[in-house]
């Protein structure tokens, strides 16, 4: 499907929109939701991924100058390794796959021609060493469009058989046993679209709690067609990262007003966020530029992140801390 000169970054193939991997390969349960076109072996653990990204989407907006939402690179990155470890690590097709960590950093806008067919994900795959049943992987990517790198992601993740993902959950359930919260979304007013950067009463994620300094409540839709694609006994990573590119697009916009995007993100996840229990998420500006983010249900915190607006920014010097238990 594309002959690509990974030196150049020229493509010469015939780029089709409506390919894609298998959905199974990707653990999606529909077809448009499936963001990958094709993936080729480039040896030592190097691959060359194509996407296929949608005009408009709930989550992958793409702007009238060719802008594309940066949150495309986090979910186009996330297939990848989930489509990468089922064919290429022999990841059995019944294992749960873990999110630990997801960084990504732009030098520039993300400006594509229209469906991904300018765009080439250069990934290197890695298993950490250990027991043979055990899948700890990573990959670092380069983004390419129209032959210029443009920026770099990494993930982190475990591939877990069910017996163990069950015992997992089992213990993280039990440590987040229901607690005494009053009934916030009857009280929680969503906020309007265009205050979190999106055009769509549907692909609203925050809720007012009346005070700013108190942060959002995550507003969870289990039978949304994008966001809850697939079935999930917990909060899915990709509605917390959204989450927070919500909040960090109103606190900009809050400190200088225009219209805010993501250029940068580090999020390490620390804990299964359980379905049905408030979650809240908070954005404070840190010292230097950027903001800090926190996912939290009651005591626990799910999740946090370093955010920074606008690209060609210094990228965060370290990682955040973190045992990972966001499952993709």
């Amino acid at each position: 499907m594309f002959d690509t000169d990974m030196a150049s970054g020229d493509t010469t193939a015939r780029h089709c929109a409506a390919a894609h991997v298998p959905r199974a390969l990707v653990h999606k349960s529909e077809d448009r939701e499936v963001l990958l076109s094709h993936v080729r072996p480039l040896g030592d653990d190097r691959f060359a991924v194509r996407p296929r990204w949608p005009h408009d989407h709930l989550l992958h907006h793409r702007a009238a100058d060719g802008t594309r939402d940066s949150l495309v690179v986090v979910e186009t990155m996330r297939q990848a390794g989930i489509c990468l470890s089922h064919r290429f690590h022999d990841v059995p097709a019944d294992h749960a796959f873990v999110l630990h960590g997801f960084d990504f950093h732009l030098d520039a806008p993300l400006r594509d021609t229209g469906d991904g067919a300018d765009v080439l994900f250069d990934v290197a795959l890695r298993r950490v060493p250990g027991s043979p049943r055990r899948f700890r992987l990573s990959a670092d990517a380069d983004l390419v469009v129209g032959g210029r790198t443009v920026g770099r992601a990494s993930m982190r993740w475990d591939a877990l058989p069910p017996a163990h993902y069950a015992l997992v959950r089992s213990r993280s359930a039990a440590a987040a046993a229901p607690f005494d919260v009053p009934d916030l979304a009857a009280e929680a007013r969503a906020l309007p679209p265009a205050a979190v950067g999106r055009d769509r009463h549907d692909a609203v994620l925050l809720a007012s709690l009346g005070d700013a300094s108190a942060g959002w409540q995550l507003r969870e839709d289990t039978g949304h067609p994008a966001l809850f694609d697939h079935g999930s006994d917990h909060v899915p990573g990709m509605v917390i990262v959204e989450g927070f590119r919500q909040a960090v697009v109103v606190r900009a916009a809050e400190d200088a007003p225009g219209a805010p995007a993501v250029g940068s993100l580090r999020t390490s996840f620390l804990a299964f966020g359980e379905l049905g229990q408030p979650v809240t998420i908070t954005a404070a500006p840190e010292r230097g530029g950027g903001y800090l983010l926190a996912a939290r249900q009651g005591t626990r915190t799910l999740a946090t992140a370093l955010a920074a607006v606008g690209a060609a920014g210094a990228p965060f010097g370290g990682l955040l801390a973190g045992a990972g238990a966001g499952a993709c």
